[in-house]
């Protein structure tokens, strides 16, 4: 396994990162219309990097228990009715 944490990556779907939970690592994304709900429910205006960055802790939390409770898709996609 590679210890090494890829950087978050802008692509087509949103920005695509990996979690780690013990010795799983996971590709996820976080949906443009995630991060577009984050944005317009936080009233501030950024590039969809930036607010990957500005909700970093959050999104990597819910992708690492959604990793926990079993979730299988892969990558794993966090769409915005993960953020309410």
């Amino acid at each position: 396994m590679n210890d090494m944490t890829a950087e978050p990556l802008l692509t087509d779907q949103g920005v695509s990162f990996k979690v780690q939970v013990g010795f799983i690592q996971r590709e996820c994304v976080v949906s443009k219309d995630a991060l577009a709900h984050l944005q317009k429910m936080h009233g501030f205006s950024m590039d969809l990097i930036h607010i990957y960055s500005a909700f970093e802790g959050r999104i990597n939390s819910i992708a690492r228990r959604l990793v926990l409770a079993g979730e299988t898709a892969s990558p794993l996609v966090l769409g915005p009715q993960f953020f309410h």
